[in-house]
């Protein structure tokens, strides 16, 4: 059975000011499939522009990373297809959002629930193997990790620990992910990449401080890969 190959292509970043008026902006990843499923292949056309995210990261000295997971809880997305061709199962990840699209409101035309008016986030997700997927949040769930009102909601570049998803997968396709309440679903902001405010800097811990605790290398790894993908100066303090 053939494979699939990723490929991401990474455009200059936008203007500042239209990505705070729209925080999902227009994409910037054309993902198109191939042959190789383990395979993922980044061209830059431009090395991203950082000035957008100098914001001084003097605060980030004495904020201390302080993560609650086991690396042990975690699947890496590379092993669900290892394990078995094809299947289904609960699982914990953690990714960098490569893309946000949402939250939207579609009406569900079958099942009990037709005619109702639900919330649904679409995320592309990746982590430091270059393994990519598609994760797809309803209902609450979607609102609640796209901002609406007061929560804090995901961006680009941000590094999720995300809790009770299912996975599902094949060979012929990259894997897809489910949150909803139903799932018990949880999210955890544990580094912001790209800050868009001095409030931001409070998502970015220095991971320096933490290197001999695993759970803070793991996120420092997975911030070390988007960053290189995405042409940034690494700012966060990671070694």
């Amino acid at each position: 059975m053939e494979d699939q190959t990723t490929l991401i292509t990474w455009p200059p970043t936008e203007d500042q000011t239209s990505v705070r008026q729209n925080q999902s902006g227009p994409s910037f990843l054309d993902i198109s499939k191939s042959h190789d499923m383990h395979t993922t292949t980044y061209t830059q056309f431009e090395t991203q522009e950082t000035q957008s995210y100098s914001y001084s990261d003097t605060s980030s000295i004495a904020n201390f990373p302080n993560f609650h997971f086991s690396l042990h809880a975690l699947t890496s997305l590379a092993s669900l297809t290892k394990t078995s061709p094809k299947g289904s199962r609960k699982v914990n990840v953690l990714l960098a959002a490569l893309e946000v699209d949402g939250p939207d409101t579609i009406r569900i035309k079958k099942g009990v629930d037709a005619g109702k008016e639900v919330s649904v986030l679409s995320l592309i997700l990746g982590d430091e193997e270059g393994a990519v997927c598609k994760l797809t949040a309803w209902r609450e769930i979607a609102d609640e990790w796209g901002g609406t009102g007061d929560t804090l909601g995901i961006k680009r570049g941000d590094i999720l620990l995300i809790e009770n998803v299912t996975a599902n997968w094949d060979t012929s396709s990259s894997p897809t992910l489910l949150a909803s309440p139903y799932l018990k679903s949880k999210m955890e902001i544990c580094y912001r990449t790209m800050p868009y405010t001095h409030e931001d800097n409070q998502l970015r811990p220095d991971l320096r401080l933490g290197q001999s605790d695993a759970a803070v290398r793991k996120v420092a790894a997975v911030v070390r890969w988007f960053e290189d993908m995405a042409g940034l100066k690494a700012t966060c303090g990671v070694p």
